[in-house]
């Protein structure tokens, strides 16, 4: 059983001797440990870092980032994917610099108030900046913590995550900060889902998991769905002017990232004409095809290029399509343009 002094005491020293040199913790700017748990949200460590580093040293103060060109910003936040994570996190930094006198909130009711803010970033952020004992339950903590306690609820469920916060806060020492990072340090390199290095744990002797031989059944999680499957006939309309058609996205999943014209395979060129405003050659030329998997969805893609003589203010110079944010789905079908040699792209 787990014996909260015991484990607190074993789990920090281990901690502080084996922790991950990482760029965010070699600060106490509340702004940048913001920013870099909100990097971190289903982002990979490795992944994150270099995009941490060129955003601390581009946006330096929280003011620079809440004045930030929005398009800018995307651009600079292509292929960490999940883009409503920066919008929402600009919209939440323009409050503080307008109401907060650009300082982030110390008091944690003021701080959850902020857009983007929930359970995880507020605890993470509260906790490691200002050290109140909230507890960051990411699913790094939600494995360690179903395999020390041999817990076989679904740790899917909101229920089961709220009670889980709760048990850590209320064993959790007065090093908030350094204890919940602790944990999800614990869950990234030592207890990890597929291999987990049970034989080096700090707190091996509190795990009833190991105690009984059974850490490969936790956590317990309910099936995932299978994923919605879309299929799109993708379009490079490139015009006499050395143009090409691309359009700001204003949905949910990709607002603000441009995009190729994109339509379901079965989809009538005339039908795209009219959506599109443009007359477009019958003859088209295969480009390849394309996959590129969401959270809940995957993308079948299959691209072609078509000529026109068109023009409207969709329109784009192609030596500018670099400059502007593009979903990592586009690049891939850029990419694949580039690579057959098609349009010179």
């Amino acid at each position: 059983m787990l014996q909260p002094s015991t484990f607190n005491n074993n789990l920090l020293e281990w901690y502080h001797s084996n922790k991950r040199d990482l760029p965010w913790r070699q600060t106490e700017d509340p702004y940048k440990i913001w920013l870099s748990e909100v990097m971190l949200q289903q982002t990979q460590v490795i992944t994150v870092i270099p995009y941490f580093e060129k955003f601390i040293t581009k946006y330096p103060t929280l003011s620079d980032l809440a004045d930030a060109d929005e398009e800018a910003l995307l651009k600079d936040w292509e292929g960490l994917g999940y883009y409503n994570r920066i919008r929402n996190f600009q919209s939440a930094v323009r409050e503080v610099k307008e109401n907060y006198g650009a300082e982030v909130p110390e008091d944690p009711d003021e701080f959850f108030k902020l857009k983007g803010v929930g359970p995880y970033i507020g605890g993470a952020v509260q906790s490691i900046a200002f050290n109140h004992l909230l507890a960051a339950v990411d699913g790094n903590v939600l494995r360690v913590m179903s395999r020390l306690n041999a817990d076989a609820r679904d740790t899917t469920k909101a229920g089961v995550q709220k009670s889980v916060k709760e048990e850590i806060e209320s064993m959790m020492p007065l090093e908030a900060g350094d204890f919940n990072q602790a944990l999800m340090e614990l869950g990234a390199t030592v207890c990890t889902p597929r291999t987990p290095k049970c034989i080096v744990c700090p707190v091996q002797e509190h795990c009833e998991a190991f105690r009984d031989n059974t850490v490969h059944d936790y956590p317990v999680k309910k099936k995932k769905p299978k994923k919605k499957e879309e299929y799109y006939n993708v379009y490079f309309i490139l015009n006499d002017r050395e143009e090409i058609y691309l359009y700001r996205q204003e949905g949910d999943l990709l607002k603000g990232m441009y995009e190729l014209p994109k339509f379901d395979v079965d989809t009538s060129m005339e039908n795209i004409e009219s959506e599109l405003g443009v007359e477009l050659d019958q003859k088209k030329v295969y480009i390849g095809s394309d996959k590129h998997v969401f959270t809940h969805k995957v993308w079948y893609m299959e691209s072609y290029l078509l000529h026109t003589t068109s023009s409207n203010e969709h329109f784009m110079p192609l030596d500018e399509v670099r400059d502007v944010p593009m979903s990592t789905a586009m690049k891939k079908v850029f990419r694949k343009l580039a690579t057959d040699g098609a349009g010179g792209l």
